[in-house]
Formats: C-alpha cells, sequence, structure tokens
C-alpha cells in the first residue's frame, strides 16, 4: 500500500477548505501536526494528526471546545467535518483513511469506503449497533477493539488485499470482570501495547465473512465461560451469585475465580480458569473441552482454602455490601426465633442459589431494618456491627401485609 505523500496532499486539502493551518513536522515520528481553526464549519480549534499506523492512514483529531460546550455536540461538529473532508476528498486515496476522535475515543470514517463498511459490521456484531469507541492511555492508536467479552484487545489491519486480525499481549486484567462475565470497568488498551496476529484473515471485501469471523469469536468466548460457570454450579449452585457485586463464594468460602480464553503467539488458543489472589491455575488447556475437564476434576477434588463464611453471613455482608469477609466483625450474633439456626443456614443457603429477590419491610438509616427472605423475617440493623434475629415468617401475616401495602 502506498502512502507516499499523503500527509502533504491532506494537509493542501485543508488548506483548499479553507481552513488556516500552523504546521508543524514531527519529522523523528513520521507525524504532520496541524493545529487548525475554520470560521465558517467550527466553533472551536482543532488539532489534527497525520501519521501511519498498521496500514492505516490515521487522521486523529482533537478538539479544544469551551467547557460549556457539551462533548457529543462538539464530536458530532467534527464527525461531520470529518464527512465533508472525505467527500471531496480524492476516492482513489481515501480507502484506508480512519479517523479517530481524540476526546471521545470514536472512529472516524468514510462511510462508503471499505473501511465504513469493516466498522459497520464491528459496530453491529460487537458493540450492540453502537457507534465504536476505544478508551486508551495510546495517544495515537491504530484501529483497536476492545469488546466486552473478551480478555484481550483486537487490532484490524488492511494488509494486501485482506483485513488481518490482531490481539494484544498483554491482556485484559481480571480484575475488570467478574466470573460471570459482568464487567465492572470498561477495558483500557495500554499505552504501548504490542500486537500478535491471530489466524483471522479475510479479503477485504468479503464482510459477510468478516460479520461470520466475528460471531465465531465472540461465541466461542462466552460459551466456554458458561460451560466453567455450570461446571463449578454442580458442586454448589450458589457460585458466581454475588450480592450487590461483592465477593462469590464456593462452598461458603470467600473465592474470586476468573476465566479467560487467550490468543497466544503462532495462532495457539490459550484457555485458562484461575483464582485471582492466589494466582493458583484451577484449569489450563488448549481446547475448551480439555480446560473444562480438568476444571471439573479441580472443583470436585475438594473445597479451597479459607474460612468459610455462613449462609446468613453471605447474605447480610451483600446486603450491607461488605467486602471482607471476616462475618464476625459485622454478625455479633444470630437470634433464631422458632427455628434452628442448622435450618436457617439451610433456607437461605439454598434460597441464595435459586437467586431469590430480598422483600424489603422497613428500612431505618438510624435503625433496624427487615426483610423476608426464604421464608423467613430477618432484622438487622441498618449499619453493621449488631445482632440478626431471624424467625419463620407467618404466611397469613406476609399476605396481609401485602393486602395493606398501598
Amino acid at each position: 500500500m502506498e502512502f507516499t505523500h499523503w500527509k502533504r496532499r491532506m494537509q493542501d486539502h485543508f488548506e483548499r477548505m479553507g481552513f488556516d493551518l500552523r504546521i508543524e513536522r514531527l519529522a523523528m515520528q513520521d507525524m504532520l501536526k496541524l493545529e487548525a481553526t475554520h470560521g465558517a464549519f467550527l466553533f472551536f480549534p482543532i488539532t489534527i494528526t497525520l501519521y501511519e499506523r498498521m496500514g492505516w492512514q490515521m487522521v486523529a483529531i482533537e478538539s479544544h471546545h469551551p467547557e460549556e460546550v457539551d462533548d457529543l455536540f462538539a464530536e458530532a461538529q467534527v464527525q461531520s467535518l470529518f464527512q465533508m473532508t472525505m467527500m471531496t476528498f480524492e476516492e482513489e486515496e481515501r480507502e484506508f483513511i480512519l479517523g479517530f476522535y481524540s476526546n471521545t475515543g470514536r472512529y472516524l470514517t468514510d462511510q462508503v469506503s471499505s473501511t465504513g463498511q469493516l466498522i459497520r459490521v464491528i459496530e453491529e456484531e460487537w458493540n450492540d449497533g453502537e457507534v465504536l469507541r476505544i478508551s486508551t492511555f495510546e495517544s495515537f492508536p491504530g484501529l483497536f477493539v476492545a469488546p466486552a467479552f473478551a480478555h484481550q484487545t483486537y487490532a484490524f489491519a488492511p494488509d494486501g488485499d485482506d483485513w488481518q486480525v490482531l490481539v494484544g499481549r498483554t491482556g485484559r486484567p481480571a480484575s475488570d470482570y467478574r466470573f460471570d462475565g459482568h464487567v465492572l470497568s470498561a477495558h483500557r488498551v495500554p499505552e504501548g501495547e504490542l500486537f500478535t496476529p491471530a489466524p483471522i484473515r479475510v479479503p477485504i471485501h468479503q464482510f459477510e465473512e468478516v460479520r461470520k469471523q466475528l460471531r465465531t469469536e465472540q461465541v466461542e468466548i462466552e460459551t466456554f465461560l458458561q460451560q466453567a460457570m455450570e461446571t463449578i454450579r454442580q458442586y454448589d449452585p450458589s457460585f458466581g451469585f454475588a450480592w450487590r457485586g461483592t465477593v462469590t463464594f464456593f462452598h461458603g468460602i470467600p473465592v474470586n475465580p476468573f476465566a479467560q480464553r487467550l490468543w497466544l503467539e503462532e495462532g495457539q488458543k490459550r484457555f485458562r480458569v484461575m483464582q485471582q489472589g492466589s494466582r493458583r491455575i484451577l484449569a489450563i488447556g488448549a481446547t475448551s473441552d480439555e480446560t473444562i475437564q480438568l476444571l471439573d476434576q479441580a472443583v470436585g477434588a475438594g473445597e479451597p482454602d479459607g474460612t468459610p463464611v455462613s449462609a446468613v453471613g453471605q447474605l447480610l455482608l451483600g446486603i450491607w455490601q461488605q467486602f471482607e469477609s471476616d462475618e464476625a466483625t459485622y454478625l455479633t450474633a444470630v437470634d433464631c426465633e422458632g427455628i434452628s439456626r442448622q435450618q436457617a443456614e439451610n433456607r437461605i443457603r439454598h434460597s441464595l442459589a435459586r437467586r431469590e429477590p430480598i422483600e424489603w419491610i422497613d428500612r431505618a438509616q438510624n435503625g433496624n431494618d427487615s426483610c423476608r427472605f426464604g421464608g423467613l423475617t430477618l432484622t438487622f440493623p441498618h449499619r453493621p456491627p449488631g445482632v440478626v434475629r431471624i424467625r419463620r415468617t407467618d404466611e397469613s401475616t406476609a399476605v396481609a401485609e401485602q393486602t395493606d401495602t398501598p
């Protein structure tokens, strides 16, 4: 692909469009930086940086709009400007030009070009149809994609007559998501991320094949995560249920595992399930089936190390949103009326496994809260520590209270 003088031609094009430019050539980085203003098109100055990355002719735009101007309004202005620029630029030269609005991380494209069609397929398959954005520490990225389901960053690059898919070597921090796939923090691409080619290569104009490859990636990862969850739940049905974002438990013991499917170098795959903190490997293999079988053996071999938390403790620590697992610090006593502690434990444990909702009776900022759960009525301080009182729920009383509730 020939890039000779494209930056200069783009500079000339901006000048013909009426932009006032202050030009800075960054020879060491092979970049052209343009400080640009245009009274008719924009209400604020912008910085345009022209550079090459992974086969793309990149046009990175940063706007310097006042604080009172909404970011999305400024983004819409920049998007319109980019579209106008592409419409009036030489058609044969804009095929692999990719815009990047650094203020919001949005990619900008000529929608009718091959690049625009590629972006649209990625948005539809991996981004729920929303515009493609990337959160990154990288000042001058290529086409990076960090889908919520994945454990690596993907990069797309034109290479000859094909689209080449690459994957980041750093991997996604396990603290970004829970074992059930719930995202806790959006994946942010690190600065200087190194990419290695994955064995995914599709002819540039075969966008249905691109769509098929993206679906295959997502299905394989999500299926592995689901199988790993189901395997562990065979031994403890309540595993993976984190009350209000707190830790999850396996046979009452706090655990924090994570599962990943990774591309390695030379096109090899790695499936693994690990325990955060201890870095204990529960299962690792080259295929999903192999790893799930090893996981079943590891989980079925015995309970993990640690101090167990009672079912009552799991419920209350979640309600209080206490991330520490030392229940004795928060539950000074558990008083049971008309039911034994073991019976109460069993009821609450089974209700946790069934994901039953809490039915609140009363919530008092400076007093005791009261709720029904698992056929029991629990009363406890609004804030820990304190005494928890448990009694059987009188069904006739519960029905009467529901009838009286407006």
